[in-house]
C-alpha cells in the first residue's frame, strides 16, 4: 500500500485564516478594534453612532479640527493598552462644527452634526399678486 506524501506548508495556511478572518472585519489603525459605525439622516443634518462596548466615558475623546471629527478610545488595565480605537471623519462644509454634540451612553457614542442655518431648507411664501401689483400696495 503506498501513500502519498505531501509537504505541509504552515505559513499557507495561516494566510488562509488571515484571508478568512480579513471577511468578517477591516483593520484598524495599531493594535485595536473597529466598531459598527452608521451615519443616520435627519431633518437637521446627521447622526454618527459608534458602538464601543466596553469603553468607558473617562477614556473616550472626540475633537473636532477644520472639517474633521476625530474619535478616540484607550481602556487600559494597569500599564497595558487592552483595547485602543481611532478613526477621522471629515465633515461635509455644511455641518455647522460648532455646534456638535456628542452623547455616550451604554455604549453607544453618539454624534450631532447639525447643518449650516443657511443651508438648511426654508419655506418660501407664495403669493398670488403679481409684482405691479405687489409695488403699488407698498
Amino acid at each position: 500500500m503506498m501513500t502519498d506524501l505531501m509537504r505541509w506548508r504552515p505559513f499557507d495556511d495561516l494566510r488562509a485564516l488571515e484571508r478568512q478572518l480579513g471577511q468578517w472585519s477591516r483593520p484598524s489603525r495599531g493594535a485595536g478594534i473597529m466598531p459598527s459605525v452608521e451615519v443616520v439622516p435627519d431633518q437637521n443634518g446627521w447622526r454618527l453612532r459608534v458602538a464601543l462596548p466596553g469603553v468607558s466615558p473617562e477614556n473616550l475623546e472626540v475633537n473636532v479640527t477644520g472639517q474633521q471629527v476625530h474619535i478616540r478610545a484607550n481602556e487600559r488595565e494597569g500599564d497595558t493598552v487592552t483595547m485602543r480605537f481611532e478613526e477621522t471623519v471629515a465633515l461635509p462644509d455644511m455641518v455647522d462644527v460648532e455646534k456638535i454634540t456628542a452623547m455616550f451612553r451604554h455604549g453607544l457614542l453618539e454624534l450631532t452634526l447639525p447643518l449650516k442655518e443657511a443651508v438648511k431648507p426654508h419655506r418660501i411664501e407664495i403669493s398670488t399678486e403679481t409684482p405691479k401689483q405687489l409695488a403699488t400696495a407698498a
